[in-house]
């Protein structure tokens, strides 16, 4: 059994007995992982308030050759979640972040791409970006970083380059950007403002002072994406539709 320390950032936990929980979190450099938090359930239990979703955290774990689960020895946060929690937007995007990275990151693969979209998004959060802007941003990352978001530079129906000024059409099922003359029915029309910063956020930082134009059309395309791909919507992003349209 070896022991590692890592930076982290807390994914979410489930209860594995009357008093451990099993702790799904983010690393750098071994991808995502799952370990037992024996007392984590206890009333003074040294996890308490450390185990939030989207805390970053410095975590040391052992890891036994051949066993799935880790066993979590320390969770010490250095930068909780909770300062984040006071609006509920906020919390409907952290609860977002934390199950995207659940689904779209790979087990004990190296995950320094997806990190740093984490750590971009909190650090966007906490100097003020509107959530509806880091929630799209992240979105359109997890599934770049996926090898799931199609070009926006080409047709996915005939292959053409798509020039920058054109009117550009997303069909999921393709899945792919569309010039006019390949559209289909049910194909999702940009406006010139969604298609601009669509463009910005794939090819810059968020800027947390920006106010972005198109952002309920960027989140339809990211939502056509993954439901495709995954065959169904994730539950936290039903939960946003329903409470905050």
């Amino acid at each position: 059994m070896r022991s590692r320390t890592t930076d982290a950032f807390i994914l979410g936990t489930h209860a594995l007995s009357e008093k451990d929980r099993i702790v799904s979190f983010l690393t750098r450099d071994a991808g995502k992982k799952r370990g037992v938090a024996r007392g984590a359930r206890g009333p003074r239990s040294r996890f308490t308030g450390v185990l939030e979703p989207m805390t970053e955290a410095r975590v040391v774990y052992f890891e036994k050759e051949g066993r799935d689960l880790v066993s979590l020895d320390e969770v010490e946060a250095v930068r909780p979640s909770f300062a984040l929690s006071g609006e509920l937007g906020r919390v409907l995007v952290l609860s977002s972040f934390a199950e995207s990275l659940e689904v779209f990151v790979s087990d004990s693969d190296p995950a320094e791409p997806f990190y740093r979209l984490a750590r971009h998004a909190m650090d966007s959060l906490v100097l003020g970006a509107s959530p509806a802007a880091v929630a799209g941003y992240f979105d359109l990352w997890v599934l770049k970083l996926s090898g799931l978001f199609p070009s926006v530079a080409e047709c996915a129906g005939c292959g053409r380059a798509l020039r920058p000024d054109e009117t550009l059409l997303f069909d999921e099922t393709r899945p792919g950007f569309l010039g006019t003359e390949c559209r289909r029915a049910g194909a999702l029309k940009l406006s010139a403002e969604a298609r601009a910063t669509l463009k910005r956020f794939l090819s810059s930082p968020l800027d947390a002072k920006d106010d972005p134009p198109g952002l309920s059309e960027i989140a339809e395309v990211a939502r056509r994406a993954r439901r495709h791909f995954l065959g169904h919507e994730l539950k936290s992003q039903r939960v946003i539709g329903r409470v905050l349209g």
